[in-house]
C-alpha cells in the first residue's frame, strides 16, 4: 500500500495483467497529450476520399483497381490491430505503439503520394493497415490507464470527439487545398495532399514523443466492466476498415474462439454485423469514383460530401447515446439501417433528373449526412448490443470479435463492390449492396438483441 492507501503492483503483478483502480497518473487536468492525435486523425481525415480517388485520377486505375486498394489496407489491418493488441498487453507497454502507429501513417501516406504505378500504390495501403493500426488498440487503454476509474467513460468519450473533430478538420483541409490548387494540376495537388498529410502525422509523433506518458499501472482489457465497453470510440465512418480507436481485443487461442464462448443470440448478430457492414462497404468503395466520374462533381465537391456526413456523426455521436439508452439499442439500429436502405438507391437516382451542378451537390450532402447521422446510430447501438449479449466475463473478446467481422465485412464488401462496379455498373453496385443490408436487417429482426446471456452458461469464460 503507498500512503494514499492504494494498492501498489509489482513488475509480477502487471504481467498477471491485474487491473488496478483507484488512481491519476497524470495529474488534474493535464490532457494535452490527447491532442497529440489530433494531426494524425487530421491526416486520416484529409486521404480517407483522396486514397480511392488518386487511383482512378492519379494513376488512371479502375473502380476494381479502388476495390483493391480498400481491401489490401483492410487485409492487414485486421491481424494488425491483433498483433499489436496483445504485444502491448503482453509487454505492457503503451506509449511506444501509438509513436509506432504515428510513423506507420506518416510513412504510409508519403509513400502513397510518391507512387508511380499501381502496384507501389498497394504496397503503400498494405503499409497503411499494417502500421498505422498499432495506435487504434493501444489509444483507449492508455486513456483508461492515465485516469481514475470513475472517470473512464467521459475519457472515452473525450478522446473520441478529439478525433472525430480531427477527421472532419482533416476533409475540410481537403477540401481547401483541392479547391485552391486542383485546377492547376490534379495529380500533382494529390501527391502534395498526401506528402502533407504524412508531415501532419509526423508533427504528431514529435507531439507524441514529448506528451504521450508511459503510464504507471496497467488494466486487463478482460475486467472492464460493460459500462465502459459500451462507450462507441469512432464516431465517423471509414470507407475502410482502419479503426482508430478499439478497446475490445480478440485473443486468437482454441480456448478464446470456442463457439460456446459466444451466446447463441450474438453469434447470430455477428451473422447480422457481417451481411450489414459488407453492404455498407460494397456501396462505399466506389461511392468516391461514382461522384468524380459518373456525376461529375470536383474532388474538392467530393471532399464536401465526406465532410457532410462526417460532421453530422459527430454532431449525432451524443445524443445518440441517451436516444439508444431510452429506446433500445435493436429498435434504434433497426431504424438507421432502414434509413439507408433507402438512402443508398436514392444516390443513383437523382442523377436521373435533370439539374444544376450546384444543386446535386446540395443533395449529395443531404443523403450523405443522412448516412452520418445514421452511423452515429449504429455505431453507438453496436458496442451496446454486443456488450450487452456477451458473458461478462467475455466481453472484450467478443467486441474484439465484432470488430474483426467488421474488419472481415470490409475486405469482402471492398472488392465486391469495385468488381461489381467495374463491370456491370453503379446501380447495380448500390442494388447488391442493399440486398446485403435488408438480408442482415431481417435477420436482425428476429434476434432477441437485447437479451443478457446466464453466466454460468460459458465455461471457457475469463474468471479472476
Amino acid at each position: 500500500m503507498n500512503g494514499a492507501g492504494i494498492p501498489e503492483t509489482t513488475s509480477k503483478q502487471r504481467g498477471q495483467g491485474w487491473a488496478v483502480e483507484g488512481w491519476d497518473t497524470m495529474g488534474k487536468g493535464d490532457e494535452r497529450w490527447y491532442y497529440t492525435f489530433l494531426p494524425y486523425n487530421i491526416s486520416g481525415g484529409s486521404t480517407s476520399p483522396l486514397i480511392p480517388l488518386f487511383v482512378t485520377e492519379g494513376l488512371k486505375g479502375t473502380i476494381a483497381e479502388v476495390g483493391i486498394v480498400s481491401a489490401l489496407s483492410s487485409v492487414a489491418s485486421v491481424p494488425a490491430n491483433i498483433l499489436w493488441g496483445n504485444l502491448s498487453d503482453t509487454t505492457g507497454k503503451r506509449r511506444e505503439y501509438v509513436l509506432i502507429g504515428f510513423v506507420g501513417m506518416a510513412l504510409a501516406l508519403i509513400l502513397m503520394g510518391l507512387s508511380m504505378t499501381i502496384n507501389e500504390y498497394y504496397l503503400a495501403n498494405i503499409l497503411l493497415g499494417l502500421l498505422a493500426s498499432a495506435a487504434a488498440p493501444v489509444g483507449t487503454v492508455l486513456v483508461l490507464e492515465s485516469y481514475e476509474k470513475h472517470e473512464w467513460a467521459k475519457r472515452l468519450g473525450d478522446f473520441s470527439k478529439v478525433g472525430g473533430i480531427g477527421w472532419v478538420l482533416g476533409l475540410v483541409l481537403g477540401t481547401v487545398w483541392l479547391q485552391a490548387l486542383a485546377p492547376n494540376d490534379g495529380a500533382l495537388t494529390m501527391r502534395a495532399l498526401f506528402i502533407l498529410a504524412g508531415v501532419l502525422s509526423l508533427v504528431s509523433l514529435f507531439l507524441g514523443l514529448k506528451w504521450i506518458p508511459e503510464p504507471k499501472r496497467r488494466v486487463e482489457r478482460d475486467l472492464l466492466d460493460k459500462h465502459v465497453l459500451s462507450v462507441p470510440v469512432n464516431i465517423v465512418e471509414r470507407a475502410r476498415y482502419l479503426p482508430q480507436r478499439m478497446v475490445g481485443l480478440l485473443r486468437i487461442s482454441s480456448k478464446n474462439l470456442r463457439t460456446c464462448n459466444f451466446p447463441d443470440n450474438l453469434r447470430k448478430y455477428y451473422i447480422v454485423v457481417f451481411l450489414i457492414f459488407t453492404g455498407f462497404l460494397t456501396f462505399y468503395v466506389g461511392l468516391p469514383i461514382f461522384l468524380s466520374d459518373y456525376v461529375g462533381l470536383s474532388s474538392s465537391t467530393v471532399f464536401i460530401v465526406y465532410l457532410a456526413s462526417s460532421l453530422t456523426s459527430a454532431l449525432v455521436y451524443g445524443p445518440a447515446g441517451k436516444w439508444v439508452s431510452k429506446r433500445g439499442g435493436k429498435k434504434m439500429q433497426m431504424m438507421s439501417i432502414a434509413i439507408r436502405i433507402v438512402t443508398i438507391p436514392t444516390f443513383f437516382i437523382v442523377t436521373m433528373f435533370p439539374t444544376s451542378a450546384i444543386m446535386l451537390a446540395v443533395v449529395f450532402c443531404a443523403l450523405h449526412a443522412v448516412m452520418g447521422f445514421c452511423w452515429a446510430n449504429i455505431a453507438v447501438a453496436g458496442n451496446a448490443l454486443v456488450s450487452n449479449m456477451s458473458y461478462k466475463d467475455f466481453r472484450t473478446q467478443a467486441l474484439g470479435m465484432y470488430s474483426a467481422i467488421q474488419g472481415i465485412a470490409s475486405i469482402a464488401g471492398c472488392l465486391i463492390g469495385g468488381f461489381v462496379a467495374n463491370y456491370l455498373g453503379y446501380l447495380e453496385t448500390f442494388l447488391l449492396a442493399i440486398a446485403f443490408v435488408i438480408v442482415g436487417l431481417v435477420i436482425l429482426a428476429f434476434v432477441n438483441a437485447e437479451k443478457e446471456p446466464d453466466e454460468c452458461v460459458s465455461p471457457h469464460a475469463v474468471h479472476t
